[in-house]
């Protein structure tokens, strides 16, 4: 029974069509919201300080965060980290050139 049920499936993929995802594209359902514009931003790093220590930071004041300073950074899409890059300077403006990429689905789990 096996045999004919493997048969029976092979038969119903021989006539189907390869979905748009399949061939590259965005499925139908996402076409639309391609589209919509997201705020990215890149993260240097993060730290925990004491309430009075924010308190007594002026001008000149330097924060240490926790990375390294040739260490990624992170790269996030409405919060949600998609990616990592290094941080270069592009004409003059600092600029991050991604090194790293989350696949494409955990993106897209990630953003909705």
């Amino acid at each position: 029974m096996s045999e004919q049920i493997e048969q029976s499936e092979a038969i119903e993929l021989k006539g189907k069509s390869p979905s748009k995802q399949e061939q590259g594209g965005h499925p139908p359902n996402l076409e639309a919201l391609m589209h919509v514009p997201l705020e990215v931003s890149v993260e240097l790093g993060r730290v925990k300080v004491p309430l009075h220590t924010v308190v007594r930071m002026g001008r000149g004041t330097v924060l240490k965060l926790q990375k390294e300073a040739d260490a990624l950074v992170d790269i996030l899409a409405n919060g949600a980290v998609f990616a990592r890059g290094e941080v270069v300077k592009a004409d003059g403006k600092l600029g991050v050139r991604i090194t790293d990429v989350v696949p494409p689905a955990e993106r897209i789990r990630a953003l909705s």
